[in-house]
């Protein structure tokens, strides 16, 4: 074929549709129906019985509606259970607009000092190209929210509830772009007037209209807690904290420096034994790094297994555009039957998905429960999603076993479900930093 398509390509290429007789159903049918629609195989629906053998009650589910904070709320999901049991409670949930609120502020602060360090560099630069474009956006990896929570702390969600804006982030974001795009710039030009110093004052100037644009969008946030709720046997208590730290330090009953960052992400090139990180993702300058360690799927499981059977939910990171059903609530390889809708093979292998941009990590969920077969193995898990009651069952999805498998990239466990050598391994493990626009990242 030549470099262009010509017209004798494209009569043959019409010719081939017009003697595939056998495709004129499923033409009607894609085309009324859509692909997904089409694609569905009901029979992995029927093998999936919403029903665990290890099942950890979390409490009311959460929507993070129509904002990307899916991280965040994963992330707070996995924590109130360890409220719960501390105050004897029926039901919690942690303020998602109160992180949110440092987020982007510690968002703001970072893409500003990192185009200063990035100042001598093209504006149009891979690395100031990314930090424009991306810097302020809602998305998040879980280190990231432990930077958040170590600085800040929590608040119970009466103490901060959402806003409009806070709930649906298409108006905010794009305002915050446009202060930042003004000044990057403006930085840009100091820099090389009057130095460092002098552009430092200016960015403390342009935080505080970013803070003053969060407080009016999101509202105030609180600098104490003061809680009131009934337990479990109806009885009426008040609690008092002088500070969100404080809260976060005498209600949440766990370390969150004891957490691990063990992934699957097989992506050409990596190696194992390596944590992989960039330093152009991140939120809280001085923060947790994020990054990424290698280790085999069976472990993933075994250790997950572990922390469900001690009730402990775990937050992942998964491409949940992969072979879900959202409203139906399934998450389970070839569910869409779309290589034997269009004849036509894809690609399968998780690493070749990865390395290709096309399966990357787009979303993080709880882990919740899982069914064990008659000889100890996982066949189906339990996610919490942040999507609200209308979508799966009361919004928790069925997870089939080889989905974890193929679409599961990062799990965080708490390092006393890791055995000792691979805690040392992972520990002592050099950091190589990567190009931000990596898929995973």
């Amino acid at each position: 074929m030549k470099e262009s398509i010509q017209l004798n390509d494209i009569q043959e290429f019409r010719q081939k549709e017009k003697e595939r007789k056998e495709d004129v159903a499923l033409r009607h049918a894609i085309t009324n129906n859509g692909i997904s629609k089409s694609a569905t195989d009901l029979s992995k629906i029927q093998s999936l019985p919403n029903v665990f053998s290890i099942d950890v009650d979390c409490g009311s589910i959460t929507n993070q509606k129509k904002s990307g904070r899916c991280w965040m709320f994963a992330g707070l999901n996995m924590l109130r259970r360890l409220v719960m049991d501390k105050l004897k409670a029926k039901d919690f949930s942690f303020s998602q607009a109160y992180l949110q609120f440092y987020d982007k502020l510690e968002k703001s602060n970072f893409v500003l000092e990192m185009a200063m360090d990035c100042h001598e560099e093209s504006l149009y630069s891979p690395h100031n190209v990314f930090l424009l474009d991306s810097g302020i956006g809602d998305g998040g990896h879980f280190a990231m929210f432990v930077s958040l929570v170590k600085k800040y702390g929590l608040v119970p969600q009466e103490s901060m509830p959402d806003t409009t804006v806070s709930a649906d982030t298409t108006e905010l974001n794009p305002l915050l772009t446009k202060i930042l795009a003004k000044d990057v710039l403006a930085l840009r030009d100091l820099l090389s007037k009057e130095g460092r110093e002098k552009a430092e004052e200016l960015k403390k100037e342009m935080l505080s209209e970013i803070y003053h644009v969060l407080s009016l969008a999101l509202g105030e946030v609180p600098t104490a807690v003061d809680y009131d709720y009934r337990d479990k046997d109806n009885v009426y208590h008040h609690i008092h904290s002088d500070s969100p730290l404080s809260f976060f330090r005498d209600y949440v009953t766990i370390d969150l420096d004891d957490f691990l960052a063990l992934s699957d992400a097989p992506l050409r090139g990596w190696k194992k034994g390596v944590k992989y990180s960039s330093p152009y993702v991140h939120n809280v300058i001085g923060g947790e790094k994020v990054v990424f360690y290698n280790v085999p799927i069976d472990t993933l499981k075994e250790l997950a297994i572990s922390s469900l059977k001690d009730n402990m939910p775990l937050w992942f990171a998964a491409d949940v555009t992969e072979q879900s059903l959202r409203k139906e609530g399934y998450l389970a390889e070839d569910i869409l039957d779309l290589s034997s809708l269009f004849g036509i093979q894809l690609l399968k292998d998780k690493g070749d998905r990865l390395s290709s941009r096309h399966s990357f990590c787009n979303h993080a969920m709880c882990l919740t429960g899982v069914n064990l077969d008659e000889n100890g193995r996982p066949n189906r898990w339990k996610v919490e999603n942040s999507w609200g009651k209308e979508n799966g069952k009361d919004g928790f999805y069925v997870m089939s076993d080889d989905w974890f498998t193929n679409n599961l990239y990062q799990l965080i466990v708490h390092k006393k479900y890791v055995p000792e050598l691979l805690r040392k391994e992972y520990e002592e493990a050099p950091i190589v930093e990567v190009d931000p626009i990596t898929t995973i990242f």
